[in-house]
């Protein structure tokens, strides 16, 4: 199409298309894992009144409903409704650090996915512009005596190819120009994870110091806990599950010492 003749670009132009290619690799599997992540935590289920909850937030609710059928005293109903009016305000972080992760770290990836867009747009464009340059010159080369036309031609496929090389140029330089941008809304999107996680823990402390069962379950949890085994000196036989329980207890009661007379 272009005969023998071929434009070529600098080596610096030709490392920046490089630079760019890996650009665009990384940025596409960046944005792919990034949707992924916020459609996770996006994710609602229909709770019990129909109505569309995060998990956490359908869990609340459901602990919530279940601790009300209890009677007022009832430190089990108590910490069922306080368990999961916790998990209802959690929801509600969920639902801010979503809005928070989505206009912070995921719009960024999309804008720049589009910038490298619009950059593959101009490349393809200066790659058409050099095939009909290069067609032109071939033509000029080609011709016998000169033409007028043919010249004007050629001056005036140079001067597209060389807008649209500045373009694409303009371009990549505005794509290494967002880093800053883009380094500003990571942090953004950094700064929305830790406030997210810090008002989790927040509210579970707070629900953790409220908690309405207090010191009895701490002593049940002791009660619970088995008993020291005492050290003994003398090892008994095994004994079945089979033998007469008064042998068993002769066998373990200790030996009564003989008669003094």
């Amino acid at each position: 199409m272009g005969g023998e003749i071929k434009t070529n670009v600098s080596d610096d132009f030709k490392m920046l298309e490089m630079e760019m290619n890996l650009r665009q690799e990384g940025m596409e599997r960046l944005h792919k894992a990034m949707g992924a992540y916020v459609r996770a935590i996006s994710k609602r289920n229909e709770g019990e009144d129909k109505e569309k909850l995060f998990p956490i937030g359908n869990l609340g609710s459901v602990m919530v409903g279940h601790g009300e059928d209890f009677a007022s005293n009832s430190e089990y109903g108590q910490c069922l409704t306080a368990f999961g009016r916790t998990n209802e305000r959690i929801s509600r972080i969920q639902e801010q650090y979503v809005v928070a992760a989505t206009s912070s770290w995921l719009e960024s990836l999309e804008r720049s996915l589009n910038q490298l867009k619009e950059y593959q747009a101009a490349r393809k464009k200066l790659e058409t512009r050099r095939l009909a340059y290069d067609t032109s010159q071939a033509k000029m080369q080609k011709a016998k005596r000169e033409d007028f036309r043919v010249e004007e031609e050629l001056r005036s496929q140079k001067l597209k190819y060389e807008e649209a090389n500045e373009e694409v140029l303009r371009r990549m330089m505005d794509i290494k120009d967002s880093e800053p941008e883009s380094t500003a809304d990571m942090s953004a999107f950094l700064d929305a994870q830790l406030n997210y996680h810090d008002k989790c823990r927040e509210v579970l402390l707070q629900l953790k110091d409220d908690w309405p069962a207090g010191s009895s379950t701490r002593m049940a949890a002791v009660q619970r806990s088995p008993a020291p085994i005492p050290p003994s000196t003398s090892v008994p036989r095994k004994m079945t599950s089979t033998e007469p329980l008064h042998t068993r207890v002769t066998h373990l009661a200790p030996a009564r010492p003989p008669d003094q007379h």
